[in-house]
C-alpha cells in the first residue's frame, strides 16, 4: 500500500529516499485519520489525539518532512552506501517494509492491528533511523513522533 511501488525499484537511490519520506508521512497520517482502527492509541487518554493531529500537521509533515527532503541531496554517496540507503540493501529493507505493511488488508478486520502497527513501525525504523543519521539528525521529529505513537501501543 504505502511502500509497494518503492520496493519494486531495482536500484533505489535518492529519488526513492524522497518517496520513502512521503510514504512514511502518508502512513502516519493514515494512522491518525483512521480512528476506527487505531482507537487503541487513544484509549487511555483521548485528549492526545487532537494534540497528535496538530503536531503531525504543523511539525512533522510541514517542518520535519520538508527539512529532510532538503537534506537528502546533500548526503554524500559514501554515507548513503554505508547506511544501506541505496541499491540492494535499500531494496531489501523496502521489500521487508512492504511485505509487512501490505498485510493491512488481512489484519484490519482482526485483532492483529496492534502487532501489525508495531511491526510496520519497526520496519520503518530500519530505514528512517539510518536516513536521519546520514542527514546529521535532520528530520528527527518524524522519528520521535512515530516513536511516541508506537509507545501508546499496549501489547495485549
Amino acid at each position: 500500500m504505502w511502500f509497494t511501488e518503492l520496493a519494486a525499484v531495482e536500484n533505489p537511490g535518492r529519488d526513492e529516499l524522497h518517496r520513502f519520506v512521503d510514504s512514511v508521512i502518508d502512513f502516519l497520517g493514515f494512522v491518525l485519520e483512521r480512528r476506527d482502527y487505531f482507537a487503541f492509541l487513544w484509549e487511555d487518554d483521548p485528549e492526545l489525539l487532537p494534540l497528535a493531529q496538530d503536531t503531525y500537521s504543523g511539525d512533522v509533515r510541514e517542518t520535519g518532512a520538508s527539512e529532510l527532503h532538503r537534506a537528502i541531496p546533500a548526503i554524500r554517496e559514501g554515507v548513503l552506501i554505508s547506511h544501506g540507503l541505496v541499491g540492494r540493501p535499500m531494496r531489501f529493507k523496502l521489500s521487508v517494509l512492504t511485505s509487512i505493511s501490505d498485510a493491512w488488508e488481512r489484519v484490519r478486520g482482526q485483532f492483529g492491528i496492534r502487532d501489525w502497527f508495531k511491526r510496520v513501525v519497526d520496519a520503518i525504523d530500519a530505514i528512517l533511523d539510518s536516513l536521519i543519521d546520514a542527514a546529521g539528525g535532520i528530520g528527527g521529529i518524524i522519528k520521535e513522533f512515530k516513536d511516541a505513537l508506537s509507545a501508546l501501543t499496549k501489547t495485549v
